[in-house]
């Protein structure tokens, strides 16, 4: 069962948007005979981009898993998507691989998405090997990109192919490893010895050696002594100081025209790591403090991490899992340790894109999926009731937009909100709230294109149309001074009648205190019976502002003097002379408006820094710091939260789409007077409508 194990690859094709990662998949699949003939992004045909929204867009949104057998190895490749507002969906996907394919582009820099890929591999400390696609359609600078790389990375960049030129085209590659050339016609190749005049297959050569020689004390003396190491020693250095992450190999080739993907292939076989490299694994015991280990090995007890699910046609609901010990199996029954729940097994599958192929059990190390689970979300783990483990959580950055929905018809109600709660469900970056000032129901995402496709799946699989608009900014009301009033409420209706009289002071409380309620009523001349009905009234009166309706904050409310009626006096003339007394205080007491403040934090190439900075200027924004770093700079800045909507959309169009950002509530400000007046105006208008 070991053997098994060690004869497995987890991989994930990881990259910006444009680099070529599903086209790669692809070439993979149909070298690998897989697939008959290579599908086309352009003719939404790939396996990876199986979904109508995929299709369309020409772009991945959900990272998509196939496997492949190659040298008696199961590859497990799983395509992340590459696009701004869906390249947080690779961080679950490397928590369940063992090794990353980086893929870029000459023809292409990347944008600050390309950054954030790099960042979440280093962060997770997986290791990378970088692919150069694409030089069938570009050259490359090489000793630039490895220096590049070098910088980027913080490792030693080491090229284990370099391109093979003839007349100006690409031909080929020329192995390091072997020192012999592969030339490819109609994507097939064929060994030759290197050519003379490719310049550099002397340079790279030498730093492979140099490199390799260094993950061993006893190479290193050898390569000082014979200048020269053996093929096997060369491989077995690769394999082991791959793993490590001592360095960041490089191949390359092309997609598109299968230059170069039998040597990908025979590279992840002998190079890339199994799951035993990762053993053990670690998590916490819900039962106890302190971590819990588990060997990766079928014979260990359970447990299953889940990373991602889909939504199915025909299934419904599947959740995608790595098996990192035990064995699972279907019709079992499984302990949810996230959420101290039973879970009964159904139909395990193996997923091929959009196929699915049953399977009876899946072991240690592999990646499988399972239909119709009844309590359990992304992110939660499987184990043996008696030794329970619990495997992290994701963290994502928070929410960049956010939409106002509301059905087009009243009737789709109920239906706009179990479709949304499923979309939920299956897109971790996807979040539906409720806001209880306004009432909308609010659609927070990455980006505006996040966002639409979000709106086009509920059009498209749920047979929801809907109205959208700006959120309301939820701003709030305060005072700068104190003052104090009296409230009095007198009713007589030939009856019984209605009284009840307060004296109110407030103040200005300290940010973020809320409002507070004081009792400073002596001699009685309020009951103590009634004094809950005034507190009641203040509160109540406090949630709609007297500016512009919005909640008032931060004010200190005290009760000290008043008067009462033995007949009269009631609970409800009380509450009615609280909330008088409120409002004729407040006037009197400077009343503001405050705006809720974000904290921005902008990446940028070194070339949009400038029209960034003004851009965020003109939107009433501060600038904090300006981070510079090789090649760009991180603005951190504060910003309205009233003038970041969209913004994901003009950063995209200022920076020709290489910016990213991240935004999260810092603190509120007082709104500055012209635009109180707008707001004031915009709230009355409402009223009247």
């Amino acid at each position: 069962m070991s053997g098994s194990v060690e004869n497995l690859r987890n991989i994930a094709l990881v990259g910006g948007q444009g680099m070529g990662k599903t086209s790669l998949a692809e070439a993979i699949l149909f070298q690998a005979k897989m697939v008959s003939r290579m599908g086309s992004v352009e003719q939404g045909s790939t396996v990876s981009d199986y979904d109508a929204v995929e299709k369309e867009r020409r772009f991945s949104v959900n990272p998509s898993l196939f496997s492949l057998s190659w040298q008696d190895c199961k590859i497990n490749v799983i395509d992340c998507p590459g696009f701004p507002d869906f390249i947080e969906k690779t961080i679950p996907v490397l928590r369940v691989v063992e090794s990353a394919l980086f893929v870029i582009s000459p023809l292409s820099e990347g944008g600050g998405e390309t950054q954030r890929a790099r960042e979440y591999i280093l962060r997770q400390t997986v290791p990378c090997c970088v692919f150069v696609n694409k030089l069938d359609e570009a050259k490359v600078d090489l000793r630039a990109l490895v220096n590049d790389i070098e910088k980027k990375f913080g490792l030693p960049c080491v090229p284990l192919q370099i391109p093979l030129i003839q007349d100006g085209n690409l031909a080929g590659v020329v192995d390091l490893i072997r020192l012999k050339g592969a030339l490819y016609e109609k994507g097939k190749s064929s060994e030759i010895e290197v050519p003379e005049g490719v310049s550099e297959t002397e340079e790279y050569r030498r730093k492979l050696l140099e490199t390799v020689a260094e993950t061993d004390d006893a190479l290193i003396e050898k390569y000082l002594e014979e200048e020269d190491l053996e093929e096997g020693e060369i491989k077995k250095g690769l394999r082991d100081g791959f793993a490590r992450r001592a360095f960041v190999p490089l191949v390359c080739g092309s997609a598109t025209g299968s230059v170069g993907i039998d040597l990908l292939l025979d590279l992840m076989v002998e190079f890339f790591p199994s799951p035993l490299s990762k053993s053990p694994v670690k998590g916490s015991s819900p039962r106890e403090e302190g971590e819990v280990e588990r060997k990766i090995d079928p014979g260990e007890a359970l447990s299953v991490f889940v990373f991602q699910a889909l939504s199915e046609t025909h299934l419904g609901e599947m959740n995608v899992f790595k098996v990192f010990s035990g064995t699972l199996s279907s019709g079992s029954t499984v302990h949810n340790s996230s959420k101290g729940k039973e879970e009964k097994i159904g139909q395990l599958y193996l997923l091929q894109g959009s196929s699915r192929s049953e399977i009876s059990e899946i072991s240690a190390g592999d990646i499988g999926a399972v239909a119709k689970l009844r309590d359990t979300d992304t992110a939660d783990t499987f184990s043996q009731k008696n030794k329970p483990i619990v495997f992290a959580p994701f963290d994502f950055s928070e929410s960049a937009s956010s939409l106002a929905l509301k059905p087009k018809q009243e009737k789709d109600e109920q239906k706009m909100s179990t479709a949304l709660a499923r979309l939920v469900k299956v897109d971790p970056l996807l979040k539906v709230s409720v806001d209880r000032e306004s009432g909308q129901t609010i659609l927070s995402g990455t980006g505006e294109v996040h966002l639409e496709v979000t709106i086009e799946r509920l059009r498209r699989d749920f047979n929801v149309e809907v109205e959208t608009a700006e959120p309301q900014i939820p701003y709030r009301e305060t005072i700068l001074a104190a003052s104090e009033a009296q409230g009095r409420h007198k009713k007589q209706s030939g009856g019984r009648g209605q009284y009840g009289d307060v004296w109110l002071r407030v103040k200005p409380l300290p940010r973020g205190e809320g409002i507070e309620f004081v009792n400073k009523i002596k001699g009685g001349v309020v009951p103590s019976r009634f004094i809950p009905a005034v507190k009641k009234g203040v509160m109540k009166a406090t949630k709609k502002g007297f500016l512009a309706s919005y909640p008032l904050v931060d004010v200190e409310v005290t009760l000290f003097d008043g008067s009462y009626h033995p007949v009269d006096s009631s609970d409800i003339a009380f509450q009615i002379a609280g909330a008088v007394g409120l409002k004729k205080a407040i006037e009197q007491a400077k009343a503001i408006l405050l705006e809720p403040i974000l904290e921005l934090e902008v990446q940028v190439p070194e070339e949009f820094l400038g029209e960034t900075n003004g851009d965020l200027n003109s939107r009433r924004g501060r600038i904090l710091e300006v981070e510079h770093f090789e090649g760009g700079g991180r603005i951190k800045a504060s910003i309205p939260q009233a003038e970041v909507h969209n913004y994901s959309a003009v950063l995209r169009s200022i920076t020709q789409g290489k910016g990213a950002f991240t935004r999260r509530f810092s603190h509120y400000e007082k709104v500055p007077g012209e635009i109180t007046q707008k707001i004031i105006s915009q709230a009355k208008e409402a009223k009247q409508k």
